[in-house]
């Protein structure tokens, strides 16, 4: 059977709620077994050493009205053989504290309410089978979390109740790390503070040992449970799991009502971009303002899409979106797309730009989901612009992620002459003018495997400089000077020639364009 230590018997027997007044260096005194305050003289039978005293102050005065706790405690400690701890139920004086802390006694005070012959049959399951209790203990702390869950405490009254039954620091975070609420003290707090996980298990920070437990499946976490101090053990481990299953369904409450409010701020969004008439306009604005939108302000859209598109990944990516923009207290409808997710951001001197918000926004997301593309229209002065913004940002994702990749935000306003190309991507005119001036040397590049075409892109990205172009593409400048030669000689074009140096960098241009077409 393992060591029983006064500390075991604390977060292992006595009722939550149960304080140290005084000897915490003997917390890691090894008890034996419990003894009980009699009814009748001698107080306590037969003390062989290591028992924890368990009495009533109340009751000792009826036995003896001269046995006050300090005379208890006194006594107790300068016994032949010491007893581990007392526990006792009742006023504790500051007196009883300091003569408990000069002998190094433990001296705990039970709850008010505690029952304590049913103190006594926690201590001694304890003693007669350490581990069942230790499950019996985590089952009590499961139903307890429940029942406090379902009478509205939320996630900080969960944790609370694990900081009282551990005596650990305890800490909740968002499945993107970000802490939500913390219940800890001192050095622990700077460590919970401190720790962004995204994973479970062991972990440490200076004079601390942190565990980690999911909250909800683990391939796709709703959040993590984080109990952190100078040692963890068994039972700690054993709380966090019960913890973080309790948290599962706090979770799983906040994102049913996140799922009302999305579908009734989607059906809003839905309701903005489907809007035509003036009438339908004014009672979307009537409605946006009860929803908690200032839609006075401009907004901007903004557009979300992992890099492998599924429902599931949308909904976190949702989820997350949301609370990132709570916390910095931006009111700003969202709703789920086929591929994407859209939200109308508003503009406000007082706020971040846009595309500063959009940057840090792209930051926090890409480490949940890494590989994420946003993508921003320009302004949408008012309700009706909303869908000329929609469909703005919609071109910057498509195409700005093909030119421009998704480590940076895509913006249509960077778009620039592609903006124009876009256009026309679909007019047989921009296909003719493709294929007169770079068709020949894409097939040539395509069949000879060759650097041709990605030598003139450098070329024109560096403005026609010989030295930045053959760094850029790690050549030798004789190299750079041959293949711009053989270019002139496949395709035809002079890039000596002002009119021609244009054609060709337009029709440059025109190929990422087609290109997101898959047809050249």
């Amino acid at each position: 059977m393992p060591t029983v230590t006064v500390r075991d018997i604390l977060r292992l027997a006595l009722p939550a709620g149960t304080r140290v007044v005084a000897g915490v260096s003997g917390l890691t005194h090894q008890s034996t077994w419990v003894a009980m305050l009699r009814a009748t003289q001698p107080a306590f039978a037969e003390l062989r050493g290591g028992e924890i005293v368990l009495l009533s102050v109340a009751a000792a005065r009826t036995l003896d009205p001269g046995l006050t706790l300090q005379t208890l405690v006194r006594r107790l400690s300068l016994a032949p053989v010491p007893v581990a701890a007392v526990v006792a139920l009742g006023t504790v004086t500051s007196e009883d504290a300091q003569v408990a802390e000069r002998a190094r006694l433990p001296l705990l005070q039970l709850p008010n309410d505690s029952d304590l012959r049913e103190v006594e049959r926690e201590i001694s399951r304890l003693f007669g089978d350490y581990e069942a209790q230790q499950e019996r203990r985590a089952a009590q702390l499961y139903n307890l979390l429940t029942q406090r869950s379902l009478s509205g405490d939320g996630i900080r009254g969960l944790l609370n109740t694990l900081f009282e039954y551990t005596g650990q620091g305890v800490a909740c975070y968002a499945s993107n790390g970000e802490l939500r609420e913390l219940r800890a003290q001192g050095s622990t707090k700077i460590a919970l503070k401190t720790l962004r996980p995204t994973s479970d298990g062991d972990s440490s920070l200076p004079n601390q040992q942190i565990w980690v437990e999911t909250i909800g499946s683990t391939e796709y976490p709703a959040g993590y449970l984080a109990l952190a101090g100078a040692s963890l053990d068994a039972w700690d481990r054993l709380a966090a799991a019960r913890g973080a299953a309790a948290l599962a369904l706090e979770f799983a409450k906040e994102y049913a009502v996140q799922a009302a409010e999305e579908r009734l701020r989607g059906d809003f969004l839905s309701s903005v971009l489907a809007a035509g008439s003036a009438n339908e306009i004014a009672n979307l604005l009537r409605r946006g303002e009860e929803l908690g939108y200032n839609l006075a302000l401009p907004h901007v859209a903004l557009l979300c899409q992992p890099e492998d598109v599924n429902q599931t990944e949308l909904e976190r990516i949702l989820s997350n979106l949301q609370s990132e923009i709570n916390r910095r207290g931006v009111a700003a409808p969202l709703t789920r797309r086929e591929s994407t997710v859209l939200c109308m951001l508003p503009v406000s001197d007082s706020a971040l730009p846009p595309r500063e918000l959009a940057e840090v926004l792209r930051e926090r997301l890409n480490h949940d989901h890494p590989g994420i593309a946003l993508a921003l229209g320009r302004p949408a002065a008012e309700l009706s612009e909303w869908r000329r913004a929609l469909e703005e940002a919609d071109q910057a994702l498509s195409l700005g992620r093909e030119l421009f990749g998704p480590e940076r935000v895509l913006a249509f306003s960077d778009l620039g002459v592609y903006r124009l190309l876009v256009l026309l991507r679909d007019a047989p005119e921009l296909w003719s003018f493709y294929r007169e001036t770079l068709s020949k040397l894409a097939a040539y590049d395509q069949k000879q495997g060759g650097e041709l075409f990605r030598t003139l892109e450098a070329y024109f990205n560096h403005l026609g400089n010989l030295r930045a172009t053959s760094e850029s593409l790690h050549v030798h400048r004789n190299t750079l000077l041959y293949r711009l030669e053989r270019i002139k000689q496949i395709s035809g074009f002079d890039l000596n020639n002002a009119e021609e140096f244009f054609a060709i960098w337009l029709a440059v241009r025109a190929h990422r364009v087609l290109r997101t077409m898959q047809e050249v």
